[in-house]
């Protein structure tokens, strides 16, 4: 074979950049999360009240835009300001029957709840 030449071994490959993996992207939090929507008498209106976990995962917002589902064209949106309640189940949402009438939306519909 190649009797004159040794092979050397412990080199390091020189790999071309576009060869390499792509760098892992840091998470990025979600902005908006899908909850169920309800009604509730003892909420004013204009107001959403939320539950801890899902105010600390839209980090804490002072409003939020709910927006109903409806097609593509035809989602009604809505601006609430934020009360944070404890007693309120994770995944739920209250607002007054009111505003619910006025997305057009039954109870225990699933809505989109996105930071404003």
């Amino acid at each position: 074979m190649a009797e004159g030449k040794d092979v050397e071994r412990g080199r390091k490959l020189l790999i071309p950049p576009f060869l390499t993996p792509q760098q892992e992207k840091k998470e990025q939090r979600k902005t908006e999360r899908r909850v169920k929507i309800k009604a509730s008498e003892d909420v004013e209106d204009g107001v959403a009240k939320l539950p801890p976990d899902i105010h600390d995962a839209l980090d804490k917002p002072a409003e939020v835009e709910i927006i109903a589902p409806g097609g593509s064209s035809h989602e009604k949106k809505k601006v609430f300001r934020v009360v944070v309640s404890d007693k309120i189940p994770s995944g739920e949402i209250y607002v007054s029957p009111n505003e619910l009438r006025a997305l057009g939306v039954a109870e225990n519909t699933v809505v989109t709840v996105r930071k404003k």
